[in-house]
């Protein structure tokens, strides 16, 4: 954030690091950050789809398009994870997302498990699925050769960028593509918030980024929460 108030990180400039020790996630949660993964923050253009609540999933759009490309079967859980299904057809967080925005600076915070993913034990209580990484779907026969987290990102920060200037009118259509990606789309879920269960069919993305959940044939848009398959329990922290 110092850097790009100085004018050192122009829009799609990156920083990377090998390892964290005072990461943090949502919520300021500290974040489990051994070297080997990729924790990096990428500065965002202040244009739509980024200058508002759209920002998180469209990110998270981004990202999982680049590693589609790369071979890996990536989905999109809302707002702002990457999951993918494991050997035994489960899905496991491999990537989340964080955005915080000073000044008219928009910087994503990314992490994505490479060589190792946090254990049960470390994660939060009510944390909706577990983690993995690529290294562990790579033993299970998923995906193919990584490179190292450096240079893993380096191939993914070009892809995202290139489906982004490449994409006609970014603004208008990353939300098609979006929910082509969008993890239970079509399914029967619930959302968590602050004490509060809705459940509905998950028919997608709404303009500005939210879930769109049909509750018996009601529509309604909602913009914070944790997603879960609806009577699939939470993992226990």
């Amino acid at each position: 954030m110092h850097m790009a108030a100085r004018d050192m990180l122009a829009p799609w400039d990156s920083v990377q690091c090998a390892a964290q020790t005072a990461g943090r996630g949502q919520l300021r949660r500290n974040w489990y950050s051994p070297p080997g993964n990729i924790y990096v923050a990428i500065r965002l253009p202040m244009t739509p789809p980024f200058d508002g609540s759209a920002a998180a999933p469209a990110t998270a759009y981004l990202l999982a398009e680049a590693l589609r490309v790369l071979g890996w079967p990536v989905q999109l859980k809302w707002p702002n994870d990457i999951v993918i299904e494991d050997e035994e057809g489960q899905h496991r967080k491999l990537a989340g997302i964080l955005l915080e925005e000073r000044g008219g600076i928009l910087l994503a915070g990314i992490g994505i498990n490479v060589d190792f993913s946090p254990p049960i034990e470390v994660l939060r209580a009510g944390a909706a699925m577990e983690a993995t990484c690529l290294r562990d779907l790579l033993k299970a026969g998923e995906g193919r050769y990584i490179p190292t987290a450096e240079a893993l990102w380096q191939q993914l920060v070009i892809r995202m960028h290139s489906a982004y200037i490449h994409c006609h009118s970014f603004s208008g259509q990353w939300k098609k593509h979006a929910d082509g990606l969008l993890l239970w789309r079509g399914k029967d879920v619930e959302l968590r918030d602050d004490g509060r269960i809705v459940r509905g069919w998950l028919t997608g993305l709404g303009p500005a980024g939210g879930l769109c959940l049909n509750q018996n044939g009601r529509l309604e848009e909602f913009f914070s929460g944790s997603l879960l398959r609806t009577g699939r329990a939470a993992v226990k922290g």
